[in-house]
């Protein structure tokens, strides 16, 4: 994949999931635990993050690698 437009995309992917990993974990409470579903958010999110990183120095351009 040489669009980087696709990168970008996952990385903020990545950072939705991660603020809303956030607010679950913030907003729990005794009456409506979420800590399955925002430890599972921030997870998803770190490995989108990481993924989009990775992708982006991964498939540099021909042009860009030359």
């Amino acid at each position: 994949m040489k669009n980087p437009l696709i990168y970008y995309g996952i990385i903020a992917l990545g950072a939705i999931a991660l603020i809303a990993g956030v607010v679950l974990l913030v907003t729990a409470t005794k009456a409506s635990p979420h800590h399955l579903s925002s430890y599972g958010a921030l997870g998803v999110g770190a490995v989108l993050l990481i993924g989009g990183i990775v992708g982006m120095i991964v498939a540099k351009p021909k042009a860009a690698a030359k």
